[in-house]
């Protein structure tokens, strides 16, 4: 408790609210980064003709990198895969760099070359029939991979270093993106969606080291909690990217010109392993990313719900209490969340016995509500001989390591820890197995899901940059900076395998974690961590997650109304209804701020904090569906303008809105005081947006000032799409399982609209297992609606209570607004109710409505 208290002593010393840069360092203090960095370029390798090895019945082609220097010569490994990417190795001959294990979703399928050509200056691989192409010229040393004849990226070959004959020694290399004129990716910084121009002497670079940072600045390349090293590069004719398949620290320099965009990678440790993907569209190489990295499985339907948060509940009746209360006063809520003083002196896996003294009987009240719980679980252990956990990985040898073979010990909340090794198989099945109900002694099914934090790891220690040493030891012999950026990946990917063993693989788990890597969204959700109760942090949650989304981590959200500090009353209402429109929705608040569960607020917030909650419940049928085809396909649940808009440059910076699918155009409220907001209508002229209020219709062509009130946040659905909602809002999912669907819609040009929708049981992995699921498609064709199987052996009925057809009667034109009509019907033309007939689960059905 002391060391907790010190802590909170600091927080509310630091009145700046400015994340502490004397104990996180910029490039200036980092030796490889300053030393790659101000390196001049210079052709330090040549291709050996005479070494290449690789044929058009092969998928690999291997060569020797001869030094002009005296360094020591090195090996590149050229693979074809699929899905128009490439593979590309070049490590020391007889290399020990560590290389990367479990972050991607299996081996990646291989592709042989169609040809391999080798010339008197250069080499050339084609794959895919000839339309993919990686040309390596011997001197000077570079390579250009192209697709369909069009260069999309570049790996330069006088940028790339490795230092002088030392196998553990940085490596820095840079590509360029001939096509590009704007760069994104390297989540996760406070940033902007679009990637800044950094140079030397100004800016700092990106760096990517899972950071425990509180008071995160904005719009700062400073390092967070999660570390994605993927560059896409995005231009009117083409998009492409490059997955580093590293998890060392790195510094990313970037430069944004039109036709010349690179990318100056510098990364401490590992191996230099990169994924080129040709794109060439977004969704094509967003799909192609996913492919390597995975998806998220189906979350249970509930966690799309409001969550609830504080640090902390300090005892079970408080929890109670705030249960009551949401439904009391009508305000829908699916989970409740306890941050660490549940725990009996922050030794995970108990219960403070003079607060929560009876943890059964506190679940079995949140049960009967149909409300779960979420308990955090952090990885460092109390060192303390008696408590098992501690005496357990102890014994077995599971704990990191100094240098000399000794444990690691330092302070966190408990005071002296230690720290999972999760580079240990063995570590990581003995922590799975502490979920389960026999060991986690007083859990249920009721506690439905796990919140992992602290996990960068966090060390409170500033001369380590809060974090374990370089130095210190996994599985005895990999050193923690080969593997940083992975710790928090390793110890959801442990809590993930524990919570589907303790239910024997019945529930789909939900874990939510702060520190992240690429392929993180196969195990857990993410939030962005420790925000302030101040207008930009609101701001900033939207590129956050909008960045998280197209690098493949989609269940993503932010702490509604600030973490750190107490929002204004404006705040919270407008932090509420922008939460409402991303995919994860949680209100949290730290220790000595105001309480603000919404119950407590002025009637007028109140209301608006009710209305935005049913907005998100309204629209769950639509998310749910959204995040099924994001395990199908790869596509992201929400999306930057240019993801369907690629040739619309006015879009590429575009981050203070979003689309949710493709089909719903969101623009929250995020600045204070306005009577009006600029929105970006996409599209042109023959693209409609139709708000949901039906007052406000507009073309796709460009910026308009639309006004808003403290009550409405501008979102609008596109005319040839379909959204499907449910319309009756009760107290949580469970409770409007069985309620019928609503169908909006408004017909494009053609008198025609296009939707689906997704229904299986909201809890298991029946649907991945047995195809347990129904998957419909919902086209309209005048007065005809056509509901029809896609796939799935399920037998779930997808049962409409009313159809919405809003039609467009007039467009916009000359300053005056558009109109339309809507008509709402309730029975097909043959007056039968809608919700009284039953879709046929294998063939199409037909609902004539005139």
């Amino acid at each position: 408790m002391m060391m907790r208290l010190l802590f909170i002593i600091f927080w509310a010393a630091t009145l700046t609210y400015c994340a502490d840069h004397g104990t996180f360092k910029d490039c200036s203090r980092v030796d490889f980064c300053t030393n790659l960095r101000g390196r001049e370029p210079s052709d330090n390798y040549a291709v050996d003709p005479s070494s290449i090895s690789g044929t058009s019945d092969s998928d690999t082609l291997t060569a020797t990198l001869k030094s002009n220097n005296g360094d020591s010569d090195l090996t590149l490994t050229l693979t074809g895969l699929q899905q128009n990417t490439f593979r590309l190795k070049i490590t020391e001959v007889d290399s020990t760099r560590y290389e990367l294990q479990d972050v991607l979703d299996g081996d990646p399928e291989t592709l042989n070359f169609d040809n391999v050509e080798v010339g008197d200056a250069s080499v050339t691989v084609t794959t895919s029939s000839g339309s993919n192409s990686a040309v390596i010229n011997f001197s000077p040393f570079n390579i250009e991979f192209s697709k369909d004849g069009v260069s999309e990226v570049v790996f330069n070959g006088d940028r790339f270093a490795m230092t002088r004959n030392d196998v553990n020694a940085p490596f820095g290399f840079a590509v360029t993106y001939p096509e590009a004129v704007q760069l994104y990716g390297v989540h996760e910084h406070c940033e902007t969606l679009a990637l800044r121009n950094t140079a030397p002497g100004g800016t700092d670079p990106y760096r990517l080291k899972n950071s425990d940072i509180a008071y995160y600045e904005i719009n700062s390349p400073m390092a967070m909690y999660g570390a994605v090293p993927v560059i896409y590069g995005h231009g009117p004719k083409a998009t492409s990217g490059v997955f580093l398949h590293n998890a060392a620290e790195q510094w990313i320099e970037f430069t944004n010109q039109d036709g010349n965009s690179q990318a100056n990678f510098m990364a401490e440790a590992g191996t230099l392993d990169i994924f080129v993907l040709l794109g060439s569209t977004p969704i094509d190489l967003v799909r192609q990313y996913t492919a390597l990295t995975g998806t998220a499985h189906l979350p249970q339907l509930w966690t799309l719900g409001f969550h609830q948060s504080r640090n902390s509940y300090e005892t079970q009746d408080e929890v109670k209490e705030v249960a009551e209360n949401f439904d009391s006063n009508n305000f829908q809520l699916d989970a409740i969340w306890l941050d660490i003083d549940y725990t009996d002196g922050y030794r995970y896996f108990t219960w403070k016995p003079d607060g929560f003294d009876d943890p059964i009987g506190l679940q079995e009240t949140i049960a009967s509500t149909n409300k779960k719980l979420v308990t955090i679980i952090d990885p460092h252990i109390k060192v303390e001989p008696g408590y098992s956990v501690y005496d357990e990985a102890l014994a077995n040898d599971w704990f990191v390591k100094n240098a000399d073979g000794s444990v690691f010990e330092g302070p966190c909340w408990p005071g002296n820890s230690g720290w999972m090794d999760f580079l240990k198989p063995e570590a990581r099945d003995y922590y799975a197995s502490m979920y389960s109900y026999d060991n986690f002694n007083g859990s249920t099914p009721t506690i439905a899901g796990i919140w992992n934090d602290m996990n960068e790891p966090s060390v409170f220690d500033s001369s380590l940059e809060q974090t374990l040493p370089p130095d210190s030891l996994h599985n005895d012999v990999v050193r923690h900076k080969e593997v940083h950026n992975i710790y928090g990946f390793l110890h959801t990917m442990a809590t993930h395998q524990g919570l589907i063993n303790r239910d024997n693989g019945e529930r789909r788990p939900f874990v939510l974690t702060r520190s992240h890597f690429a392929g993180s969204q196969r195990y857990s959700a993410i939030w962005t961590g420790d925000n302030q109760a101040d207008w930009p942090y609101l701001v900033a949650s939207y590129p956050g997650c909008l960045n998280a989304n197209i690098l493949g981590i989609v269940f993503c959200g932010a702490d509604v109304s600030g973490f750190i500090d107490s929002p204004t009353e404006e705040l919270y209402q407008r932090w509420f209804q922008a939460g409402a429109w991303l995919p994860f929705y949680r209100s949290h608040s730290n220790v000595g701020t105001s309480r603000r569960e919404p119950y407590l607020m002025s009637e007028d917030t109140q209301n608006i904090v009710r209305e935005a909650l049913q907005t998100r419940y309204k629209h769950i049928p639509q998310w749910y569906t959204l995040f099924y085809e994001h395990t199908r396909f790869g596509d992201p649940i929400i999306r930057p303008l240019f993801y369907h808009y690629p040739e619309d440059t006015n879009v590429y910076s575009t981050d203070n809105q979003i689309l949710v699918g493709r089909d719903i155009l969101v623009r929250p409220v995020m600045e204070s005081g306005v009577d009006s907001v600029d929105v970006y209508f996409p599209g042109g002229e023959d693209e409609v947006w139709v708000s949901i209020s039906g007052s406000d219709i507009q073309t796709g062509s460009g910026l308009v000032s639309v006004p808003v009130t403290i009550q409405s946040v501008p979102y609008y659905y596109r005319r040839g799409g379909v959204v499907v909602r449910k319309d009756t809002v009760r107290s949580n999912t469970v409770e409007m399982e069985d309620d019928p669907y609503s169908v909006y819609w408004t017909v494009d040009q053609n008198n025609q609209a296009h939707g689906t929708v997704y229904l299986d049981d909201g809890v298991s992995f029946k649907y991945r297992d047995s195809s347990d699921y129904n998957y419909y498609s919902i086209d309209i064709n005048g007065d005809d609606v056509t509901v029809s199987p896609i796939d799935g052996d399920g037998n779930y009925e997808f049962v409409m209570s009313q159809l919405v057809r809003r039609d467009v009667v007039t467009l916009p034109k000359n300053g005056k607004p558009g109109t339309f009509k809507e008509t709402i019907f309730t029975r097909d033309a043959n007056g039968t109710l809608l919700k009284d007939i039953k879709v046929h689960l294998k063939e199409k059905t037909v609902f004539k409505l005139k």
